[in-house]
């Protein structure tokens, strides 16, 4: 097993930035009170090139506060992401920018990404394997957001004088704060979507810890009440779909009660929607194996 070396990572993503096909950038890196010899290898790199503007946090604070820092100090007409173990393709900006500029209506674009592992190695696997974007991907993307995030943080580009004037991560969100922003921003601003692998998105053994396993389920949750709250006069049937992933995510944290009584909340909205036979077969199916055949029996007679 390679040895997991967050230094390393971080110089290959600012080198691929700097080396990109439009030079006429800015980077701002946020360091989160690392503890390996990042601010090392990030002060060289600064020294070397103007483009680079460093900030230090002295304690550790999260990658939501660490974004609004960065967010904060940027001044230019767009805005990208790139996290420590992420790597951009040359052509990346020039392609997303060309396409903002080409289409004035859309306010963001994000493109596919490949998926390398720990050493970068190519895994043959893109994101959208493993998080497929909607039939439509580009467009108003609310409802598709609603029910899931499909948009790779590191593959976004946005105008910083449309939505990215708005936006602002979650500090009370810990590894979704970005599905967040993409549904709070997609109320009012149209997405783009680029087929193209611009990207390189890292799989390591600190992204699947048993700590992340266990904090994106109750996280996601946390955004799915937010958005059930906030979101009000969303459709019937996506709220269904929410109830249903939210107890999914419940059952995934051992609390199968709740997520008993979450699915049987998913299958009301989804009786009054829209929802297809098969969505409701599913969320009958998972309900029926979590119970007792005494209590199913007993709800089928009363209706």
């Amino acid at each position: 097993m390679p040895c997991f070396n967050a230094g390393r990572f971080v110089a290959d993503s600012v080198n691929a930035v700097l080396a990109q096909s439009l030079d006429d950038l800015e980077l701002i890196v946020v360091d989160d009170a690392s503890t390996d010899n990042s601010v090392e290898l990030l002060s060289e790199l600064a020294g070397k090139d103007t483009r680079v503007k460093l900030i230090l946090h002295e304690r550790n604070l999260g990658a939501s506060r660490s974004r609004n820092d960065g967010l904060q100090l940027a001044n230019g007409p767009y805005i990208a992401f790139c996290d420590a173990d992420d790597i951009w393709k040359p052509e990346k900006l020039h392609i997303q920018i060309t396409a903002l500029q080409a289409n004035p209506l859309y306010d963001i674009t994000y493109c596919d990404s490949e998926i390398i592992d720990e050493i970068g190695s190519p895994t043959g696997c893109l994101f959208s394997d493993r998080f497929p974007v909607p039939r439509n991907p580009s467009g108003n993307l609310f409802t598709e957001l609603c029910k899931r995030n499909f948009i790779n943080m590191q593959t976004v580009l946005m105008r910083s004088n449309g939505a990215a004037s708005r936006m602002l991560f979650d500090e009370n969100i810990k590894w979704v704060e970005d599905w967040w922003l993409w549904i709070t921003l997609s109320r009012k601003s149209l997405y783009l979507y680029d087929p193209r692998a611009l990207a390189l998105y890292r799989v390591h053994s600190q992204s699947t810890s048993t700590t992340q396993r266990l904090g994106i389920p109750r996280n996601r949750w946390k955004v799915c009440m937010r958005n059930l709250r906030l979101n009000f006069d969303m459709p019937r049937e996506v709220r269904a779909d929410i109830w249903y992933q939210m107890a999914l995510d419940l059952k995934a944290i051992g609390r199968r009660r709740a997520a008993q009584s979450l699915l049987w909340k998913a299958l009301c909205s989804a009786l009054f929607s829209h929802t297809s036979i098969r969505r409701l077969l599913i969320v009958g199916v998972r309900l029926a194996s979590g119970m007792r055949l005494r209590k199913v029996t007993l709800s089928i007679k009363r209706r």
